[in-house]
């Protein structure tokens, strides 16, 4: 894998693996899909096996989240239809979270999927994309 496939997330600025709260690694089957693993920091069991997973096709906005590497679905990212009542939905997408699931767990790692798809070719995270985009298009 390249350094661009895995994705450290610390709390606050910290760097320090005891403040790492999970890390993502993106595996690239077909290059339009979304295949991102996710293994939560404190993890006691094998480091094989992924916490959450998160398939489909980012491009699209069409993707579920999984427990783990089960077939338990926590969350749905699905593009938004555009209505006579809901103008200006082209990069709009809306998620469904499933009971018992935490709000932000969810929010951040479609963040963090989204500034891995944002990537300009120096490997940086094209500005107005990423995670401050989706946050701020979430908060807004």
């Amino acid at each position: 894998m390249s350094e661009h496939d895995i994705w450290n997330v610390f709390r606050g600025d910290n760097k320090s693996t005891s403040d790492m709260i999970f890390t993502t690694k993106s595996h690239h089957v077909i290059q339009f899909m979304t295949n991102v693993h996710v293994f939560l920091a404190n993890q006691t069991g094998s480091k094989d096996v992924c916490d959450f997973k998160i398939t489909g096709n980012w491009s699209k906005k069409n993707c579920t989240i999984y427990m783990g590497d089960t077939s338990t679905t926590i969350a749905q990212v699905n593009k938004m239809q555009s209505s006579e009542n809901v103008k200006f939905v082209k990069d709009k997408f809306m998620v469904t979270i499933n009971p018992n699931v935490d709000y932000a767990v969810v929010v951040t790692l479609i963040g963090i999927v989204e500034a891995m798809r944002s990537l300009n070719k120096k490997g940086e995270v094209a500005t107005g994309s990423g995670v401050g985009a989706v946050l701020g298009s979430v908060l807004s």
